[in-house]
């Protein structure tokens, strides 16, 4: 199975338990992250949750987190 696969297979099956962990690793990997982001411009709030880079890095780690369940 794809990467993209695997995302709709959780989200379908287990929306709920998606959010909570996806929500908690995406508070993970910001606090971890320095002063710039993956894509190399400056790590706010804001840009986190439209950068592309990164929201497709916090549903990978996610993916891995939950592969019990697929």
């Amino acid at each position: 199975m794809k990467e993209s696969e695997k995302t709709k297979t959780l989200q379908d099956n287990h929306f709920s338990e998606w959010l909570k962990q996806r929500h908690i690793v995406e508070d993970e990997l910001s606090q971890k992250q320095s002063m710039f982001c993956l894509c190399g411009k400056l790590a706010t709030g804001l840009h986190e949750r439209n950068c592309k880079k990164f929201n497709l890095f916090v549903n990978k780690e996610t993916m891995k987190k939950m592969k019990h369940l697929l």
